[in-house]
């Protein structure tokens, strides 16, 4: 949240009047968002509520306090964020108030991993053909791409195949031997998100049908399924129906006091097995890293209280399953540590924590935010036969965070057993294993048998 210091003009000197602060975030409309940038960086806006869209790619600078409503993820995101305060001469403060979940409380109990630590690794995969397709055709429109172009495109020879084929690149003989262009009139880089790989959008409506955010495909099925309450510029509304083919929702201003939260039932199907190692103390544990289909439903929702947070009741809701082709890594739990776990009563609950504890942790050790990959935990699955432990990534084709997370395995059940150790709470709770993001209401969830599971599979 950017802010900037009081004037002393005006009637009182001081008072900040509630149309000089304003919310920032992607899902504004462009003409919105340039205005507010516009204002915050002439001094008209006092202060601005943000999401991580004011962090990069905006020209706001010279701010005077920013507070962190959270660990924003990552290093990298920290810091970009504080550096929207003190580029200038004067000083200017920079305040983190921790949330309650796993990764902001590893940052308030080990600082020197924040201060101190090496930046965390980023991941990209640049053969996922949903990323390197448009990325050839924007690079073919910028200049002809030429045979030996194949130094900078994984797969190019192929890609440029399947590209022409389908009308993008035309062929063309040249003095100089053989080159592909683009053959639209259009930019296809400026049709290319930087944030999503989907570039389906929901136009949100109000009453007078005018367009006050956007959300992408996936989000939509999230935060504007019917029923659901959606926040705007102070102004809350309940959203009345949801169009998927026209890509439309309609909102209606409300003054319910609760907030909506989905739940998903989830399905995962391992189409092929890439890689297996044992990295973990058990050689019985294998780790395997594979191409998966992941489907998705949100199948109804829960209103919580807006204060207390309690659950008021559930709703259904009819919404068609997504599915998702990426990649995953996942391991089973071996037999005599299933025969504990069902011995003392919650082997569902042990393994569902120790996914929600792992998925966590990834940040600590790459560069991604927590909502890029996601897990599911089975107590059997058609493919293994076994309980097993998904962790996939949240992206079409993956975009390398399975891949790393398979590498680094050990590391990161290390960390995650040393996390859920260090936390002081009896049940377990938002610092250790229960998740936001969680669509089966964070149940069932058992984090002193996650702890049992974890330190059998590193020998602690």
């Amino acid at each position: 949240t950017p802010l900037r210091p009081p004037r002393t003009s005006g009637p009182r000197a001081g008072e900040t009047s509630p149309d000089r602060i304003a919310a920032y975030q992607a899902a504004l409309t462009d003409d919105r968002r340039r205005a507010l940038e516009a204002d915050l960086h002439d001094g008209d806006l006092r202060g601005v509520w943000s999401t991580s869209a004011l962090e990069l790619g905006v020209d706001v600078g010279g701010l005077d306090a920013v507070l962190l409503d959270g660990y924003p993820g990552t290093q990298m995101n920290t810091f970009q964020r504080a550096g929207r305060a003190g580029r200038g001469t004067d000083p200017a403060a920079v305040v983190l108030v921790a949330g309650e979940d796993q990764l902001d409380q590893y940052v308030m109990t080990h600082p020197d991993a924040l201060f101190d630590g090496d930046p965390e690794d980023a991941i990209v995969d640049p053969a996922n053909e949903h990323l390197l397709d448009p990325h050839i055709a924007s690079a073919a429109r910028e200049n002809w791409l030429a045979p030996d172009d194949d130094v900078y495109f994984p797969r190019f020879k192929d890609r440029v195949g399947t590209l022409e084929r389908r009308g993008v690149l035309e062929r063309r003989s040249t003095p100089h031997g053989m080159r592909w262009t683009y053959a639209g009139d259009d930019s296809p880089q400026h049709e290319m998100s930087l944030r999503s790989i989907d570039d389906r959008e929901v136009q949100l409506l109000d009453p007078a049908g005018d367009t006050i955010a956007s959300l992408e495909f996936s989000d939509a099925l999230r935060d504007a399924h019917p029923g659901a309450i959606y926040h705007q510029q102070g102004q809350r509304y309940e959203v009345t129906d949801l169009d998927l083919d026209a890509c439309v929702a309609e909102l209606s201003p409300t003054w319910a006091d609760h907030y909506t939260r989905v739940l998903t039932d989830k399905d995962m199907d391992v189409r092929e097995d890439r890689e297996t190692h044992a990295p973990l103390a058990r050689d019985d544990v294998p780790v395997t890293f594979a191409d998966v289909t992941l489907t998705e439903q949100v199948t109804g929702y829960e209103r919580r209280d807006a204060k207390r947070g309690e659950t008021l009741g559930t709703m259904p809701v009819d919404l068609p399953p997504q599915t998702l082709e990426t990649k995953a890594l996942y391991y089973t739990v071996p037999p005599d540590v299933e025969t504990a776990l069902r011995d003392a009563g919650d082997l569902p609950g042990a393994i569902h924590a120790a996914e929600h504890a792992m998925i966590s942790m990834f940040p600590t050790e790459l560069l991604c935010d927590r909502g890029d990959i996601g897990g599911l935990s089975t107590p059997v699955h058609l493919h293994t036969g076994r309980p097993t432990i998904f962790i996939y990534d949240g992206y079409p084709g993956g975009v390398g965070l399975a891949r790393a997370g398979f590498d680094s395995i050990t590391a990161l059940a290390e960390r995650t057993l040393s996390m859920l150790e260090a936390c002081d709470c009896e049940d377990g709770c938002p610092a250790c294993v229960q998740s936001p993001q969680c669509g089966n209401a964070n149940d069932p969830l058992d984090k002193d048998l996650a702890i049992d599971l974890l330190a059998a599979l590193t020998g602690a």
